[in-house]
This record gives structure tokens, C-alpha cells and sequence, in this order.
């Protein structure tokens, strides 16, 4: 029996359950450029470096952006075709920012400017994730609001978007130094 290059290659068990939910933050860096990879000696998912224009990046590239606990996001959401032969990934990271301020209206203006992003989520788990590696994240939405009630946030919501061939790839933490 011959197998085509996309067969499966082995199942999935029931794991533990002992994952988090949740982002306990999130690095950006300005991605202008072509970005490449190079993925861990023997895997298939983690990348142990990233290189914009051919210049390694380090943690000094990289913004540390800090959410409050339980608010934000990422959901990857696979967009594939029958009728075309398509398939694509749509990365979306929601961050939420408490506190109406001119520094965070800056930095939101920014991120809205900016058409080309590479963002790392850290997830409740400790675990690094890539959004907008090969193609660019942009900001899609956002808002700033007061509240209503004296219990409302007062503050900023954002989601940044990816539309990647490949799935999120995990990242070795040293990549933001970490």
C-alpha cells in the first residue's frame, strides 16, 4: 500500500488533565522584513531560533506586552476548502489592557499602524506559541472604553491577526529571553 505525503502517521491518546487556559502575556516585534526559522534538532514544531533579513533576532527585539490574569486570548482557526484544495490558519490573539492612558493609546496607535508583526504568546502553561511567523500579524480590532457600572473595565481591547500556510509553532523561551 503506498501512502500519499499527507497520511497520518499514528493516533492521539486522552492526555492528563493538567493544562491552564488563559495568556499571561505576550512579546512583539516588528517583522518588516522576510522572517525565517530554524526548528529544534529533531522536531517538527519548536523553533529554537528566528532571523529577520538574515539578522538573528534577540530578546532586544521583542516587546513584552503584560495582560491581566483570566482576560485574553489565542485561538488558531483552521480555514480549509474542499471546492479549492485550500487550507490556511487563522491566528487570533485578543489582549486586554486595563486603564484608559496616553501611553497605552500610543502604543495601540502603533499597533494599528503597523502591517507586519511577529507575536509570541505565552500561555498558561508555559508554553511559547507563534502568531504571524511567515506572513505578519496585524491589529483587526480594537476598542477603548470607560465602562458603565464603578465595577467596568476602563481600558483597552485588541485583537491582532495572523494568516499563516502553517499551523502556530512553539518556541523555545531563549528565542525572547527568557
Amino acid at each position: 500500500m503506498s501512502l500519499s505525503a499527507c497520511a497520518i502517521t499514528s493516533g492521539l491518546a486522552l492526555d492528563c488533565r493538567d493544562s491552564q487556559g488563559g495568556i499571561e502575556y505576550v512579546y512583539i516585534a516588528n517583522a518588516d522584513g522576510v522572517v525565517s526559522w530554524t526548528l529544534t534538532t529533531g522536531s517538527e514544531c519548536e523553533i529554537d531560533s528566528i532571523s529577520l533579513d538574515g539578522t538573528p533576532l534577540t530578546s532586544g527585539d521583542f516587546y513584552k506586552f503584560q495582560v491581566p490574569k483570566q482576560t485574553s486570548s489565542y485561538t488558531e482557526t483552521v480555514n480549509a476548502s474542499t471546492e479549492n484544495g485550500t487550507v490556511f490558519y487563522q491566528q487570533d490573539v485578543a489582549l486586554v489592557f486595563n486603564k484608559l492612558q496616553c501611553a497605552t493609546r500610543d502604543q495601540m496607535l502603533l499597533l494599528a499602524q503597523n502591517t507586519k508583526l511577529l507575536v509570541i504568546v505565552k500561555d498558561g502553561n508555559g508554553s511559547f506559541w507563534t502568531a504571524g511567523l511567515s506572513r505578519g500579524a496585524e491589529m483587526t480590532a480594537g476598542d477603548a472604553q470607560t465602562g458603565t457600572a464603578y465595577g467596568d473595565r476602563n481600558g483597552y481591547t485588541l485583537t491582532l491577526t495572523g494568516l499563516e500556510p502553517d499551523p502556530m509553532f512553539a518556541v523555545d523561551p531563549t528565542v525572547v529571553g527568557e
